[in-house]
Formats: C-alpha cells, sequence, structure tokens
C-alpha cells in the first residue's frame, strides 16, 4: 500500500478507504471522523493488527511481522472464527504440496497462502516471541465434520534453539488434546524441537520421526498428533490426530495463531 516512499497513511474503516502520504501534520486530524492515522510504527503485524484496523473478510493480506516495511509476508487471515484475527500458519486443503520437506523449507516456509502452505518456522517464532498467543487447531473430516482444539498458550524458539515448542493449557474443543497431555509420555509435544528428514532432533532413540513419516513437524517419540503427513494415505498414520483413526479420514487441516 504505502511503498518505500511512503511514511503515513490514513485508514477509515466506515468508508473502507486509504490515504497514503509522505509527510503528515497532527493539526487538523481529529475534526476527519472515522479517519485513524498510522504511522510506519504502526504497520500490521499480523492478522489481529488487520483486524482492529477494520480488516472484516478472511483472505490473503501482507503482515510485517520484523516491523519492516521492506520484509511483506503474505498470509492467510481468517477473521470469522472465534471474533476473527487469526494468522494462518498451517493449512492443507487439497494435498497438491508435499510437505515431506527438509529443515531449510520449514524454516523459510513453502506454498501458497489460500492453499496448502507452512508459512516458515522463523516467521512463526517472530510472531509468537515474547507474546502469549491462542494456538486454534482445525481438522474437517471427509464427511465434513469439523473440529477443533484450542490451546491457551503457544510459541517456538529460534533456529539456534531448534524451534522448541512452548504449549500451554487450558485446551478445548471438540478434537481432543493429542499434543500437550496426551496420556502417553512419549507423544507429548511441549518442549520438543522441530525435526525434518535431514535434522534429527526427536526423542525416539529409534531413528528419525521426520524420515519415518515423511515431513517437519514436533516429533517426540513420535507422536499422537501429526498434521503434515502424506495426504490422504494411511501411511499418514493409524491416528494424524489421536481421535482421528487415519489419514484418509481428513478433509483439510489448519493451524492458527492469535496474540492474547
Amino acid at each position: 500500500m504505502c511503498q518505500n516512499k511512503c511514511r503515513f497513511f490514513g485508514f477509515n474503516p466506515r468508508l473502507k478507504k486509504c490515504r497514503v502520504h509522505w509527510r503528515a501534520f497532527t493539526s487538523g486530524m481529529s475534526d476527519e471522523i472515522g479517519w485513524r492515522y498510522y504511522s510506519h510504527d504502526s504497520l500490521s503485524l499480523d492478522c489481529s493488527d488487520l483486524r482492529d484496523t477494520g480488516h472484516t473478510n478472511s483472505g490473503v493480506y501482507k503482515i510485517y511481522p520484523n516491523g519492516n516495511i521492506s520484509l511483506p509476508v503474505r498470509v492467510y487471515c481468517n477473521m470469522e472464527t472465534m471474533d476473527g484475527g487469526w494468522t494462518v500458519i498451517q493449512k492443507r486443503i487439497n494435498g497438491s504440496l508435499s510437505f515431506d520437506q527438509m529443515w531449510t523449507d520449514y524454516k523459510n516456509g513453502f506454498g501458497t497462502p489460500d492453499q496448502d502452505v507452512w508459512i516458515g518456522n522463523d516467521i512463526i517464532h517472530q510472531l509468537t516471541k515474547e507474546k502469549n498467543s491462542y494456538l486454534y487447531v482445525s481438522i474437517t473430516l471427509v464427511n465434513g465434520t469439523a473440529l477443533y482444539e484450542l490451546y491457551n498458550k503457544f510459541s517456538i524458539s529460534d533456529e539456534a534453539g531448534k524451534y522448541q515448542l512452548f504449549l500451554a493449557g487450558p485446551a478445548t474443543g471438540t478434537l481432543g488434546d493429542s499434543m500437550l497431555n496426551t496420556g502417553y509420555s512419549w507423544a507429548d509435544q511441549s518442549g520438543m524441537y522441530f525435526t525434518t528428514p535431514d535434522r534429527d532432533n526427536d526423542g525416539w532413540s529409534g531413528g528419525n520421526c521426520g524420515v519415518k513419516w515423511s515431513g517437519g513437524w514436533w516429533f517426540h517419540a513420535c507422536y499422537r498428533a501429526y498434521l503434515n503427513g502424506q495426504w490422504y494415505s494411511a501411511d499418514w498414520s493409524s491416528d494424524p490426530w489421536g481421535t482421528i483413526s487415519t489419514g484418509q479420514s481428513v478433509r483439510e487441516t489448519m493451524m492458527m495463531i492469535r496474540r492474547h
């Protein structure tokens, strides 16, 4: 919207119009009812910021998680679920994209925001560091049943920390908790490091869970929840989520985050 030469912009949520400016003077601005003015210091860091500035339609937007106008990130924003403002970090809707990717791919992200996508571990870290964020996981079955689980706190460390997962409850929803308190010590995922087929950071002494299950995830030894397996395949495992018996029953998956 602003490009590199714009230093200020205004937004009117009622009119759904924007103004861009090289310079701005604060006198008289209060007389313009409905207009809000921002400098680049107010760039939208995530979808929650976009919601707060009047965006109400779900779709692909640019955000600036690094606070830098020259480093935009295209993401899908869900503006409908639970009052909106959700930044989608993982989505699979047609299985056209393989998630059997390597460490650098998961680091930088791959896919298309409005289709199958992993937005990138570096971006997820940037969005969740020093913030309390919710994690919303949803799985839609081939019969149309939509299930979800909401975790109260979610963040991951940076690459030096192997994108370690920090997850906390309460966990509520219709999907059931298969990440935090699974009932199996070998499957609880909070505290786990991220593993890919070329980077073994899991807790399984028998090998690399990323190689065995063809993808990247916060594997323990190996999992009760794993959304990045081989699409629509029994080889995804007997349980892509603890309450779901086979990957062949899954039509869509999504992971979204929103700061408290």
